[in-house]
């Protein structure tokens, strides 16, 4: 697949997470919500961030250009001009899944987008696991902390695959709540 095609196929699922989540009740305004690439901005504004987690985000600019990487999905997640979270996908060898790998939100706890930034970046991941004609968003080791926050987007444990959203069902609509405690 071509990267032009690639590149294309990612900023339109990053677009229509954004218009997928405006249809929810929410405690932010959505004019004030942008989710772009994972780039230096991102990168300075996470290194303040007081973190228990290392995933090592500084090193995705650099992967992005490398051809082992061009199929994989970046979100940086800004509101109003702060970083609230960010999260990195990729299909590695498969050609059914798309493995959710890295997935954080900004660690203050007074941001309106407390709760969202979990279902914002599960949205592009299942709307690029579509473009890319694959079966399933599969949560890579999951923090069990977070579970309840992907069961509540419709994933669910799949025997042989783990905790995984299956693209090729028909769903009646993603659960309108959102928790505070999602991570």
């Amino acid at each position: 697949m071509e990267l032009e095609l690639l590149r294309a196929y990612q900023q339109a699922s990053r677009e229509l997470a954004v218009e997928e989540m405006a249809e929810r009740t929410l405690n932010y305004d959505p004019a004030l919500l942008t989710l772009r690439e994972i780039n230096a901005e991102a990168i300075n504004q996470y290194e303040g961030w007081l973190t228990q987690y290392d995933f090592g985000w500084e090193r995705i600019p650099g992967w992005k250009n490398r051809p082992a990487h061009h199929k994989a999905i970046d979100v940086a997640i800004w509101y109003d001009g702060t970083l609230a979270g960010m999260c990195w996908a990729e299909p590695k060898d498969s050609r059914e899944k798309i493995f959710v790998l890295y997935i954080e939100r900004n660690p203050d706890d007074s941001l309106l987008t407390r709760g969202y930034v979990a279902p914002l970046s599960l949205s592009v991941v299942r709307n690029y696991g579509t473009l890319m004609d694959l079966h399933y968003v599969v949560i890579d080791d999951p923090n069990p902390e977070a579970r309840v926050a992907y069961r509540r987007e419709g994933f669910a444990h799949l025997p042989g695959i783990g905790l995984a959203y299956d693209l090729t069902q028909d769903y009646d609509g993603i659960n309108d709540e959102v928790s505070e405690n999602d991570h």
